[in-house]
């Protein structure tokens, strides 16, 4: 049986590429060491190899696991010069696979050369049982005085072994010739250990097997992301794109005409669109400034300031009552064609549809008419209380809207009567006035206040523009307070052409 694993290790032997046969083979002769640098393995010429290709691991990373190798779980680099490719971890089990099947190599190389020796031995005592028989006397054949072999073998397969490990079938006159001997055991350490790197090199090369497997299918991917590939395919884009833009080029001959206005307009936002549509005239129109929020009327200012004008308030006789609650203020009220108030969420929408300009008329009862225009008009929405946005003051009225710091509307939420978001600790300026309006603490200017047909006296809470012409004849509460007779509130896209 132990000739059998012998001769098994020896067929092994005879599969591992470039065996050494020496008995003094070198435990590191996987690699070695002189004047001139590392060698490989297989080098015994004396003639270093050299090539550009690197296999190593990248940067320094540890193990998880006790006593395994410090760098088993680090990435590997490929380095092709002048590409640098980093391969994944499993790679390590290549090298820890070498490393296995060269120990494998060592001891085998160990065995083989206990088996010589042994053989060699064996071939000693046959030689003198041979001679003794043809003498025909009884010469014991005694082992040699090496007596601290840890391994002797037995010669020929004919030979059986018995269970305690005696010889049978050699005695001289009824003595067994191996009763001289000593029972041949082998070394049942050297056996396990084998054993157990036979199994742990095999395990490592089925995983190495399949691990190579999937990493050639990613490195032919790779290999499809070249640059020459990725080249062609750009010039093959590039190449269908100019040949678009010439095709293009040729069928669009001469430069289109100009169009002055729209062909058509399926839904106009505010009034400005009427004007493109080459309507002319003051009325009451239907806009749509966000489809979303459905269509409502305005009234559109069509024959005055280049028309386009989008009104969203007007005051001309008093008929309508401006102390109104803030749901009325939400929604609007009054009549188009007489006095109104637009409405919060209708005003929000058409200055968020389009960057408005804000025009202002006003004029008294001693028929004094002046104007205030801003570049920069929006009301946002009701969960922001519908705060006013408004700059670039420029008209002949004066800009009461940031008279100064104290008394600046500019930035301020829309209060009412029942709603009081202004600046004023104490009170509700939308209850003590009597209107909605974004008051500050409280006012330079208030157009939604009570329509007066005549100078009055008393608290201020009349239509109120604080920078009007005559303002500083007011003193209360012996002078009369100035009345306005009408007003008017109108906006227009910024890029309006008229």
């Amino acid at each position: 049986m132990l000739l059998c694993i012998c001769a098994s290790l020896l067929l092994m032997t005879t599969l591992v590429p470039r065996t050494i046969w020496a008995a003094d083979y070198s435990v590191n002769s996987h690699q070695r060491w002189d004047a001139r640098g590392p060698q490989s393995l297989g080098s015994e010429s004396g003639h270093s190899t050299s090539c550009s290709v690197k296999l190593r691991p990248s940067g320094h990373c540890r193990s998880s696991g006790v006593g395994a190798d410090d760098s088993e779980e680090c990435p590997y680099q490929l380095t092709l010069p002048p590409l640098t490719i980093q391969l994944p971890k499993q790679f390590r089990l290549l090298e820890k696979t070498m490393k296995e099947l060269q120990s494998l190599k060592e001891e085998v190389n160990k065995l083989k050369s206990g088996c010589q020796e042994c053989l060699m031995k064996q071939s000693n005592v046959v030689f003198g049982y041979q001679q003794a028989d043809q003498v025909q006397t009884q010469i014991p054949i005694q082992r040699d005085a090496e007596e601290g072999q840890a391994q002797d073998l037995q010669r020929g397969s004919s030979q059986e072994e018995r269970g305690d490990g005696m010889i049978s079938g050699a005695n001289l006159d009824g003595t067994r010739l191996g009763s001289n001997f000593r029972k041949i055991t082998p070394s049942p350490s050297n056996i396990q250990e084998m054993q157990v790197k036979l199994n742990r090199m095999s395990a490592s090369l089925r995983n190495a097997r399949s691990q190579i497997s999937a990493l050639q299918g990613r490195l032919e991917g790779l290999n499809l992301l070249n640059m020459d590939n990725v080249q062609a395919m750009v010039d093959r884009q590039v190449e269908n794109i100019t040949g678009t833009v010439n095709k293009l080029s040729s069928s669009c001959t001469t430069q289109c005409a100009a169009q002055n206005s729209p062909q058509f307009i399926i839904a106009p936002r505010d009034c400005s669109d009427y004007n493109a549509m080459e309507v002319r005239k003051n009325g009451v129109y239907r806009v749509t400034p966000d489809p979303r929020n459905g269509t409502f009327e305005v009234f559109c200012e069509m024959e005055s300031f280049g028309g386009g004008w989008t009104v969203i308030q007007q005051r001309v006789n008093g008929s309508v009552s401006f102390n109104r609650t803030w749901t009325e203020y939400k929604k609007g009220f009054g009549n188009l064609r007489g006095e109104f108030w637009l409405g919060n969420d209708h005003i929000h929408l058409l200055t968020k549809a389009k960057d408005m300009v804000l025009r202002i008329e006003l004029e008294d009862f001693e028929g004094v008419r002046e104007y205030a225009k801003y570049d920069q008009f929006y009301v946002a929405n009701e969960y922001l209380r519908y705060r006013l946005s408004i700059s670039g003051y420029s008209g002949t009225a004066g800009n009461a809207m940031s008279f100064n710091k104290h008394f600046n509307h500019d930035q301020k939420f829309f209060s009412t009567p029942d709603r009081d978001n202004d600046m004023y600790p104490s009170g509700n300026c939308g209850g003590y006035y009597s209107s909605g309006w974004w008051f500050d603490a409280c006012m330079s200017a208030n157009l939604n206040g009570k329509y007066y047909h005549k100078r009055y006296k008393g608290v201020r809470n009349g239509i109120f523009w604080g920078t009007w012409h005559n303002m500083t004849t007011e003193y209360y509460p012996t002078n009369y307070r100035q009345a306005f007779k009408t007003v008017k509130m109108m906006i227009r896209p910024k890029n309006y052409a008229p």
